[in-house]
C-alpha cells in the first residue's frame, strides 16, 4: 500500500489495472447466470465454467507474445480499446434471446478478453520494473496480488447484485464492462507522456516473418526460457516447493470437503456454509498477507515463510485425525494463507529483479505453468486415495507428503548453500 501511495507512476498504472480487473470480475459470474437461460442450461453452465479456466493453459503463449512487444505501454493502451470493443459486441449479441450460436460467439469473445487480460499481466511486468525501485518490487507485487484477490472475492457478489439492480438486462451489464476498459484506457492515455521514455516503451525486438517461422520461433524461445528457468538454481528450488505446496493445498481441499461430509463435529452450521466459510477465510488470509506493508514482510524471509507454511500444513492433518477442532482448523487455514500471501509476491519480486527484462514475461509464465500442473494432480490423487482406501489413510498420506517434501527442500537448500560457499 505504501508504494502505491508514494509512487505516482505506479499508482496511475495500478488504478487502470484495477478498473479493468473489476470489469472482468463482474462479468465472469454474470456470464454463468446468463448460461442458465440457454435451452440446455446444465450443459451451457458446464461449458462456460470449463472455457472460463482455459486461458490459464495459454499463459506461456501470452507471456511470449508480451515479450515480443516493442512498446509495452502503447500495447496496454491498445488492448484496453480492444477489450472494451469486444464487450460492446457482446452487449449487442445479448440483446436478443439466448440461443446456442450467439452463446458460442459470446463465449469465444469472453475467452479472448481473458487472454488479452493475461497478456496485459505479463506485459505490465517490464513497466513495473521500470517505475518501481527494486527494493519495493515485492511490496508492489503484494499490493497487486492483494487487490486482485479482493476483486475476485467480491466481484462475483457485486456483479450478481448489479445484475439484479439492472433487472437482468445482460446487454446493459456488458456495456458497463465495456465502459470499465474505456475508462482504464482514458486514464492511461492521459498520462502517456510520463511513460514514453521508459525502457519498456522502447524495446528492440528482432521480428520474424511468416506463420511457420513465428511458430518455430515460439517453440524455440519457449524451450530456451525453460532452459533459462532451469539454470536459475535459486528460482528452481522455488519451482519444486511451489509445486509441492500447490499439490498439498489441492489435496487438502478435497479431503476437507470429504471430512466435512463425514465428521459432523467439524461443521460450522451446515455443510454448504462450512465449505463456503473455509474458502472465504482462506481468500481473506491471502489478501491480508499480500497487502501487509514491506516494512513488516521484509522481516519474514522466503525461507522462513516456506518453513512456517509447512508447519501450518502439518497441523491440519494432525487436527483432523486427532483433535477435530473447528477453531484450530480455521486458524490453520487463515495462517497458512496469510503466509502464502506473503510468500508469492516475495518470490515474484525476486524473479522480476533477477531475470533478464527481454524475456521476463515468458520465463515467469513458464514458472507459473509448471507450478500449476500439480493442482489437478493433487485433487485427483487424494480423491482416489480417499475413495479406494479411506479418509484417514489419505490424511496420513498428506502428512507424510508434507514431511518428505520439506526434508527434500531443506536438503536442496543445504546443497545450494554449500555450492555458493565453495
Amino acid at each position: 500500500m505504501e508504494v502505491f501511495l508514494r509512487n505516482f507512476h505506479y499508482r496511475i498504472f495500478m488504478l487502470a489495472n484495477i478498473i479493468s480487473a473489476i470489469g472482468s470480475s463482474l462479468f465472469s459470474i454474470v456470464f454463468v447466470i446468463y448460461a442458465r437461460h440457454m435451452p440446455h442450461p446444465t450443459l451451457a453452465i458446464s461449458i462456460a465454467s470449463v472455457v472460463g479456466s482455459l486461458p490459464l493453459i495459454f499463459d506461456i503463449l501470452m507471456g511470449y507474445l508480451a515479450d515480443q512487444t516493442h512498446n509495452h505501454y502503447r500495447q496496454q493502451l491498445r488492448n484496453r480499446v480492444i477489450q472494451g470493443s469486444l464487450y460492446v459486441i457482446i452487449s449487442g449479441l445479448m440483446v436478443s434471446r439466448a440461443q446456442w450460436p450467439g452463446f458460442i460467439v459470446i463465449l469465444g469473445f469472453s475467452m479472448l478478453v481473458s487472454l488479452i487480460s493475461s497478456y496485459n499481466t505479463f506485459g505490465a511486468i517490464p513497466i513495473i520494473k521500470d517505475i518501481v525501485a527494486s527494493q519495493d518490487i515485492s511490496e508492489a507485487e503484494g499490493f497487486e496480488a492483494g487487490i486482485n484477490a479482493t476483486i475476485s472475492l467480491t466481484g462475483g457478489l457485486i456483479g450478481a447484485a448489479l445484475l439484479t439492480a439492472f433487472h437482468y438486462n445482460y446487454s446493459l451489464f456488458a456495456l458497463v464492462n465495456a465502459a470499465s476498459f474505456f475508462v482504464a484506457f482514458a486514464l492511461l492515455f492521459h498520462v502517456r507522456q510520463h511513460f514514453s521514455t521508459l525502457a519498456s516503451s522502447q524495446v528492440t525486438i528482432q521480428k520474424t516473418t511468416g506463420l511457420l517461422a513465428n511458430i518455430t520461433h515460439f517453440f524455440r524461445q519457449t524451450k530456451a526460457n525453460f532452459g533459462l528457468l532451469k539454470s536459475q538454481s535459486t528460482i528452481m528450488q522455488y519451482v519444486g516447493v511451489f509445486m509441492a505446496i500447490n499439490l498439498f493445498d489441492a489435496g487438502q481441499g478435497v479431503l476437507l470437503n470429504l471430512s466435512f461430509a463425514h465428521q459432523r463435529q467439524l461443521l460450522i452450521g451446515n455443510y454448504g456454509y462450512t465449505v463456503a466459510l473455509v474458502g472465504m477465510i482462506g481468500s481473506v488470509g491471502s489478501i491480508i498477507g499480500s497487502l501487509l506493508p514491506g516494512r513488516i514482510t521484509k522481516h519474514v524471509s522466503i525461507s522462513k515463510s516456506i518453513l512456517l507454511i509447512y508447519t501450518a500444513y502439518a497441523l491440519m492433518p494432525l487436527n483432523i485425525l486427532l483433535l477435530k477442532s473447528r477453531g484450530l482448523l480455521l486458524a490453520v487455514v487463515i495462517v497458512a494463507n496469510v503466509l502464502i500471501g506473503i510468500l508469492n509476491p516475495q518470490v515474484q519480486g525476486k524473479m522480476i529483479n533477477d531475470l533478464p527484462k527481454k524475456s521476463i514475461g515468458s520465463i515467469i509464465s513458464a514458472f507459473y505453468t509448471v507450478i500449476q500442473l500439480t493442482v489437478p494432480l493433487g485433487s485427483f490423487v487424494f480423491a482416489i486415495l480417499a475413495n479406494t482406501l479411506s479418509l484417514e489413510i489419505s490424511w496420513v498420506g498428506l502428512l507424510a507428503f508434507d514431511a518428505i517434501t520439506l526434508v527434500l527442500w531443506l536438503g536442496q537448500r543445504h546443497h545450494q548453500n554449500s555450492k555458493l560457499a565453495s
